[in-house]
């Protein structure tokens, strides 16, 4: 099975500026997703990116060296990874010859991952033969205890059997959270449906370690201490 590591990389972010090049323990933050890709087997990394800064720093780390640069019409906040990911294909396609069964996507915002993981949940993957997999980690707070508020009006957003939840360590342990460590899904599967994830089709691959992803400059200093 041919899998394309698919690193998605922009330039622009709300929360951050220049995040991906932020830096944690004198490393950009996209250092330490490059650093895990590089050491997977039998696997090809694609940087996809629309910075020349983030591309050249990348190319330092990437085996596979190549001159891409992802349309600024398909970079924005707006823009769904879908396309990223075709784009990338077809480029790969067309100028390389090169096509895949499979995408491994991995997010430089998670940078705490352990390789090991990765290379069992690869494993998972192709002895199950999965469309669709997906990392996830229990959830900290219970569904039954989140709440929308709007306009001063609020509503239990789960409320099915919330009369039969006494305590929380008499919730069931059936409630996960996807933490976005990776996506694995194969090509004609994520061509066909454009997501990632598809009630009833996608599969989940259980971690134990809650996710660091960095979304505000507090959540850099997080990452240092387990990093």
């Amino acid at each position: 099975m041919k899998i394309l590591c698919f690193i998605p990389a922009r330039k622009n972010s709300k929360g951050i500026k220049n995040k991906n090049l932020s830096k944690i323990k004198n490393k950009p933050l996209i250092y330490y997703t490059l650093q895990v890709a590089s050491k997977l087997k039998n696997v090809y990394t694609f940087l996809s990116t629309d910075s020349k800064k983030i591309k050249s720093y990348s190319n330092k780390y990437l085996k596979n060296k190549i001159d891409y640069l992802r349309p600024s019409k398909i970079s924005g906040d707006n823009s769904p990874l879908y396309l990223a990911i075709k784009h990338g294909l077809d480029w790969l396609k067309k100028n390389k010859s090169f096509e895949f069964d499979a995408i491994l996507v991995l997010q430089p915002t998670t940078p705490v991952r352990k390789i090991s993981n990765l290379n069992k949940a690869i494993k998972f993957f192709k002895k199950k033969n999965i469309s669709s997999l997906v990392s996830v980690v229990p959830m900290k707070e219970h569904p039954y205890e989140c709440i929308e508020l709007k306009n001063k009006k609020w509503k239990y957003i789960k409320k099915s059997l919330r009369k039969k939840v006494i305590g929380r360590q008499q919730y069931k342990k059936n409630f996960y959270f996807i933490d976005g460590d990776f996506y694995l899904v194969k090509t004609d599967y994520y061509l066909k449906h454009k997501t990632l994830t598809k009630e009833n089709i996608t599969e989940f691959y259980i971690q134990k370690k809650w996710p660091i992803d960095i979304d505000y400059k507090d959540d850099l200093k997080v990452a240092e201490a387990f990093l």
